[in-house]
């Protein structure tokens, strides 16, 4: 486990430029629509955004997700390391939820007028391809970082020891921690 938490950066890359990768072939394949804006000006547009909300990310917070999972797991803390639950439910159950945050967050950025601001430069392309959902202001990304820290602090599904309980985890309970 260490080693894949150590090279967690490489592995979201990967996975990330993977995806992308095969999203943007299935597109020069069978493309849906007529391209009105040159897709290089688009990609590098669209694509400049991920390096720069990815930088900001990084520079903002010097806890991500990962690194927030492993804190709260060596310390007990989060629902599913409080309440027995079989592991395979809470990975299920945890998934579940985060994903209903993340769509009660997206509901929020449409629904208040000052996050819409924010929302509204994923909605703006002027074209539809892959890239679209990569359109974030750079707000809106800490904004949604917080939210799912927050939301992962409060769920956290064990990953190593699921049959432990908090004590034996941490030697204490998660309030005392």
């Amino acid at each position: 486990m260490d080693i894949i938490l150590a090279a967690e950066p490489e592995i979201r890359l990967t996975a990330f430029l993977s995806v992308l990768a095969a999203m943007a072939l299935w597109e020069l394949a069978a493309p849906r629509r007529r391209r009105d804006i040159p897709r290089v000006i688009r990609w590098s547009n669209n694509l400049a955004l991920v390096v720069i909300d990815t930088a900001i990310l990084r520079l903002s917070f010097p806890i991500l997700a990962v690194g927030l999972a492993v804190l709260a797991e060596e310390r007990g803390w989060g629902l599913f390391n409080i309440i027995e639950a079989p592991f395979g439910l809470a990975v299920i159950l945890s998934m579940l939820l985060l994903d209903l945050a993340i769509y009660l967050q997206h509901v929020m950025f449409h629904a208040v007028p000052a996050l819409w601001r924010l929302h509204r430069m994923h909605h703006a392309d002027l074209d539809f391809d892959a890239t679209t959902g990569l359109r974030f202001h750079p707000i809106e990304i800490l904004i949604s970082m917080a939210i799912k820290l927050v939301n992962r602090h409060a769920m956290l599904t064990p990953y190593r020891h699921p049959k432990m309980t908090p004590v034996e985890r941490t030697g204490s309970w998660p309030d005392a921690v």
